[in-house]
């Protein structure tokens, strides 16, 4: 008997469920199955902001695909697109060459990816909460700006390096809020040079409460006990523009911070993008049964899909537990397709819901029952603890915790820019990139908008548009910046690192030789003037 080929796309809480409800094959078929996913793991994303907080060690939040799923072929290959009528999955090999692998059965199951783009300079200037690396570099970075405070002798300077921003109130946002208040907090007593109360940390959030997936008087509970922990929690507020300094929301006022942390802003992911299929907001419209429409074999589950819950009629949220409920109702629905026998419809009455706020406190609903404060935070640790997806995992968390009550979070951080990099940069009218006097570090090249030179006290002396390079000078020279550089209107920078610009500039000649015309006819300008 030939084995029929089941291909699970995404590694998430709908994937992995239905791939180890599956692993146990259903009797009198041979089946194989492929789970497809970019990352060898599993990300318990509930427990990502403890880990930017440092409450958690990343590898507590990561389950590696290949013990948690004995028999199955984990594949880390990037799926390009789905060819639904040769029933194939195309994905790109290691070389970089598209091949193509047939299947019987299809779930999809490859959630969504993060958009920052939604919010101009978003991209360029703020973390993202999606990945165990989002959540080390957001918490490298949040001790760094600490270390920074700590030396800084500019009171200004000193109080951008403390204040924080988090855009979004939902269930991410008011986490990592809450996470990166008790980090900076409770570390305030180890530096010398500020103290707790001059942590800033600011929650923006587009609606008049926080968490609206819970009661009313939960809500009100989580905003009252925030603002108590020292967060600004700022409602009724979108964000505009993010820029090197801060947050402009719509009504033009600024909120500064020297580190801005983005939970809002998904998009349907690139593969199911390509997917000609009936979709609502671009996730995937299913049956009862979440099979596609019109596609017998293809299933679609958790965030990428929209699947009517049974049980009140309405689409299931995007949460984890409804994620495993769909993914083991899938599993039971295929096992019933290899057999002949009639699928059933998704339906599921969820037991709660629960989100931590800081200094531990949490807000929960628990069938029906709604609690806060100390008891709801145990029993937020107590539920998730349960629900990491191995023994290991459970037992690393819980060292983690304990560790953290008794000694307070760890204070070391690793860096994770191992060399300097290419970036981008977003600069609103006005701003100073550079001041006359600054160390150089780094090279610019505009994409958009205008830059003007000045220099002395403020005197105009060039404009510089799109093409146009800066900064090159100090870099070569070895000297402090001889001109301040400020925004004339948006502005859009490619930058380079110092350590990058020596490499190329060294190794490409014809680069060098423009380098070396533009710094002497700038040179005769200024001479001239």
């Amino acid at each position: 008997m030939v084995a029929k080929r089941i291909i699970i796309v995404g590694g998430g809480f709908a994937g992995v469920k239905c791939a180890r409800v599956l692993s146990k094959k259903p009797k009198g078929h041979d089946t194989e199955i492929v789970i497809f996913n970019r990352e060898n793991h599993m990300v318990f994303h509930p427990m990502l902001a403890e880990v930017a907080g440092g409450s958690l060690n990343p590898d507590s939040v990561a389950a590696p695909l290949r013990q948690m799923l004995p028999g199955i072929r984990c594949r880390t290959e990037e799926v390009h697109s789905i060819d639904i009528e040769q029933k194939k999955v195309v994905f790109k090999s290691y070389d970089e060459r598209l091949l193509s692998l047939p299947f019987d059965q299809l779930v999809l199951a490859c959630g969504g990816d993060v958009n920052l783009s939604m919010v101009p300079g978003m991209a360029d200037h703020a973390f993202a909460m999606k990945t165990v690396g989002d959540a080390i570099a957001l918490r490298a970075h949040v001790m760094e700006q600490l270390e920074r405070a700590e030396v800084c002798e500019d009171e200004t300077k000193r109080k951008w390096f403390l204040s924080f921003v988090i855009v979004g109130g939902g269930y991410s946002g008011v986490e990592v809020a809450g996470e990166i208040n008790d980090l900076a907090r409770s570390s305030a007593r180890y530096f010398q040079n500020f103290k707790k109360d001059d942590i800033q940390v600011t929650l923006i959030h587009s609606r008049d409460q926080l968490l609206p997936e819970i009661g009313e008087s939960l809500r009100e509970f989580t905003a009252d006990k925030m603002r108590d922990s020292g967060v600004t929690v700022t409602l009724n507020a979108r964000a505009a523009l993010a820029t090197h300094t801060g947050i402009t929301l719509k009504d033009d006022r600024e909120i500064r911070g020297a580190t801005i942390v983005c939970t809002i802003g998904t998009q349907p992911a690139a593969v199911l993008q390509k997917l000609d299929v009936d979709k609502e907001r671009g996730r995937l419209k299913t049956r009862a049964d979440m099979q596609l429409e019109a596609h017998d074999g293809i299933w679609a589950i958790g965030d990428c899909a929209i699947v009517i819950n049974g049980h009140d009629g309405k689409p299931s949220p995007p949460t984890g537990q409804f994620a495993e409920r769909q993914g083991k109702q899938v599993a039971f629905n295929i096992a019933r397709t290899l057999s002949g026998k009639t699928t059933k419809p998704f339906s599921f009455k969820p037991v709660g819901q629960l989100c931590a706020i800081g200094g531990h406190k949490a807000v929960a609903e628990i069938m029906g029952i709604r609690l806060s404060g100390f008891l709801a935070w145990c029993l937020w640790r107590a539920i998730y603890l349960m629900k990491l997806p191995s023994w290991s995992r459970r037992i690393k968390a819980c060292f983690d915790w304990s560790w953290e009550l008794v000694f307070g979070r760890d204070l070391a951080h690793l860096k994770t820019d191992t060399t300097q990099r290419v970036s981008n940069a977003h600069f609103k009218n006005g701003d100073v990139i550079f001041s006359e006097g600054d160390p150089a570090t780094n090279f610019y090249v505009i994409e958009t908008g205008e830059v003007e030179v000045l220099v002395g006290d403020g005197q105009v002396i060039a404009t510089m548009s799109p093409g146009d390079f800066f900064g090159e000078m100090a870099l070569l020279n070895d000297e402090p910046r001889n001109a301040t550089i400020r925004a004339k209107g948006d502005v859009e920078v490619v930058v380079m690192g110092r350590y990058v610009f020596e490499q190329i500039s060294e190794s490409m000649t014809p680069l060098k030789d423009l380098l070396a015309r533009a710094v002497k006819d700038r040179t005769r300008a200024k001479s001239q003037d």
